[in-house]
């Protein structure tokens, strides 16, 4: 499962240098893409970013630099150290770490993030590897929430005699 982690890091990474470099390219002024009953639903304009999201904490590169750093450092850590890796986890952490290798970067190599993405009717302008960050942490607080096998976790009506003891004189015995 970790060669897949890699793999899907790496991929991430290089989709979001690859449509950046593109969109740097190409797109001038704004873009649409999706338009429904003459309004815009989804277009491309360039716009720079040297804060984090929603352009807080602009001009504070080497800051947002570190941070990331040890938050990159932190899930592939983590996610290492888990004992049920699988591919679902495996892709979603590979996504939100490739996410953040991409716009780490853009703040080390320019100093600045490329934002090319809009989509109404968010006001804000994201990037590819936001996208990947953004799915990866929803996909896995789902899978965290709701999927991920607990410790010590019993299924009801599962629940071992050793755990309560056998039933007591007062207490109807359920299974016999």
């Amino acid at each position: 499962m970790i060669i897949i982690f890699w793999v899907c890091t790496v991929i991430c990474a290089v989709l979001d240098r690859l449509t950046k470099v593109l969109a740097e390219e190409h797109i001038h002024g704004m873009t649409p893409v999706i338009r429904i009953g003459g309004k815009d639903i989804f277009w491309f304009s360039i716009t720079h970013n040297t804060g984090a999201a929603f352009s807080s904490f602009s001009g504070r590169t080497t800051a947002l630099s570190v941070f990331t750093v040890i938050m990159l450092l932190a899930i592939i850590v983590y996610f290492h150290k888990q004992k049920d890796k699988n591919v679902f986890t495996s892709v979603v952490f590979g996504m939100i770490t490739g996410g953040g290798l991409g716009n780490l970067f853009d703040r080390i190599a320019y100093g600045k993030v490329t934002d090319f993405l809009n989509l109404f009717p968010f006001t804000f302008i994201f990037n590819v590897a936001d996208v990947f960050v953004v799915i990866g942490a929803i996909l896995l607080i789902i899978y965290m929430m709701f999927f991920e096998k607990k410790d010590g976790y019993t299924p009801e009506g599962d629940i071992p005699d050793v755990m309560y003891g056998p039933p007591s004189d007062d207490e109807e015995d359920i299974d016999g």
